[in-house]
């Protein structure tokens, strides 16, 4: 599960994540929009979600916050569950183009979640061009991350177009059979005390097994020491200059590549999906730069490391730093080079990965001091990546056949987030991007499109 079988709870990165939203800057916005080839069934698609609910139960649970902010928030059943209030249907805004429908996404996603409800919201969109249809999916990162995002969607994803929708569920009635807790301030101060003598049993055991060895004794210093060393340097600046303003506003881009020639490609290449996808991003962020009349030396960015266990659809993740040299390179060779280095990086991650210390220790200290390393470290960053494993077989929702699902990651910060997945026959990446950062977005994508092409003839 993660860091914790603790499912009442958030765990350490989850309430790291809660506690830095109150930040805008950092505020772990992002989604989904998913393409289909007509509109959704409204009432498959509320029974196939309703029976989502009933069987994932962060979904119908709201967020109870810990004692002093520092005990950690609990998930509580929300007794005023109101399916409606979380499936919207609205028509595709101006002429249903996918460019009005991401922009009309965009403020969307910055919307702040109403905390008082479960932390999700659906909207269903008809009327696309060409007769299509859409779902636009926003879930909170403490519910899931993006790997647990698409379990949580395979479970109201079909294989077939005319597959019956499921049996009506009781949702009522499943959420009055849910435990009652004491949500006054003693109910809070108990829980507190309780978490307390849990996470200093829990830290304990951890020392313990680490210090059980050589090599995880010095695990342990050089991860603390790393954690120290980043959270004292205030002063670090992106790798590119022309990047290096941040802000609040934001803009989406999507990618779509043929799977089957991204695979073949990769493998002729002596790599991953993975590497093409962070060579791609590097070499368009390098073009457009020289494009720019300011290249790049060197460029900042992370990628995900899962650390998922079982097939739950909460978080198990870890984010990666990984500083990425531009020296005068083939496509080829800078692909190479890239592969290397990220394998690297990813086999130094041990279980939890160095997310779960620092979300522990920032945990500790006042929310105004947290948020402030936290900018200080995204500012650092030209950009962060996740790579997701999504479906490659034709999929259907509530009747309507999946055509393009297109994920955005939130930037918290950064200048870019790309996030791809491979879903149907495509591998689609979704840009989410700050306009303040990089001033021509559009010619942005263009640019690392043309880079994953040139990918593609150099294999």
């Amino acid at each position: 599960m993660g860091e914790t079988t603790d499912h009442r709870h958030m765990s350490p990165t989850e309430a790291m994540m809660w506690n830095l939203e109150s930040d805008p800057w950092l505020a772990p916005s992002g989604g989904s929009v998913v393409v289909y080839d007509q509109p959704l069934d409204d009432e498959r698609f509320r029974r196939a979600i309703a029976a989502s609910v009933a069987e994932v139960p962060r979904l119908r649970q709201r967020v109870l916050p810990g004692a002093g902010g520092v005990a950690a928030p609990r998930w509580v059943a929300d007794r005023e569950f109101d399916l409606d209030w979380h499936v919207r249907r609205i028509g595709a805004p101006g002429n249903g183009t996918l460019r009005e429908l991401l922009d009309w996404t965009t403020p969307y996603f910055q919307d702040a979640y109403d905390r008082s409800r479960p932390l999700w919201q659906f909207v269903i969109v008809d009327g696309l061009e060409g007769g299509r249809g859409a779902l636009v999916a926003k879930l909170h990162h403490t519910i899931s991350d993006g790997e647990g995002a698409i379990v949580m969607a395979m479970k109201y994803t079909a294989l077939q177009r005319d597959v019956p929708a499921p049996d009506p569920v009781d949702l009522d009635a499943i959420v009055a059979a849910e435990p009652v807790e004491d949500e006054g301030p003693v109910g809070v101060a108990l829980d507190a005390v309780g978490q307390t003598v849990r996470a200093s049993a829990r830290a304990g055991r951890d020392m313990l097994e680490r210090m059980a060895s050589p090599q995880g004794w010095r695990r342990a210093r050089d991860e603390t020491a790393d954690l120290m060393k980043s959270a004292a340097d205030t002063r670090q600046s992106a790798g590119s200059e022309l990047w290096s303003k941040r802000s609040r506003r934001r803009h989406m881009e999507v990618i779509d590549l043929p799977f089957d020639e991204v695979r073949a490609a990769a493998k002729a290449l002596g790599g991953t999906i993975n590497d093409f996808f962070v060579t791609g991003l590097v070499e368009g962020t390098r073009r457009y730069h020289e494009r720019a009349g300011v290249p790049l030396d060197r460029v900042h960015t992370s990628f995900v490391v899962s650390t998922r266990t079982d097939e739950s659809a909460e978080n198990a993740f870890t984010p990666v730093p990984v500083d990425i040299p531009l020296t005068d390179q083939s496509l080829a060779e800078r692909f190479t080079s890239i592969g290397a280095l990220l394998l690297d990086k990813r086999e130094q991650v041990h279980g939890e990965g160095p997310i779960a210390l620092v979300a522990g220790l920032v945990n500790l200290i006042p929310a105004s001091v947290a948020s402030s390393v936290a900018r200080s470290q995204a500012a650092h960053l030209d950009f962060a990546t996740s790579n997701l494993q999504g479906f490659l077989g034709d999929t259907y929702v509530a009747g309507a056949k999946t055509l393009h699902s297109y994920p955005f990651g939130p930037l918290a910060g950064t200048a870019l987030n790309a996030t791809q997945v491979s879903m149907n026959e495509f591998l689609v990446i979704g840009l989410h991007i700050d306009p303040v950062a990089v001033a021509e977005p559009a010619v942005l994508r263009s640019l690392i499109d043309d880079a994953y092409r040139d990918l593609l003839d150099a294999a």
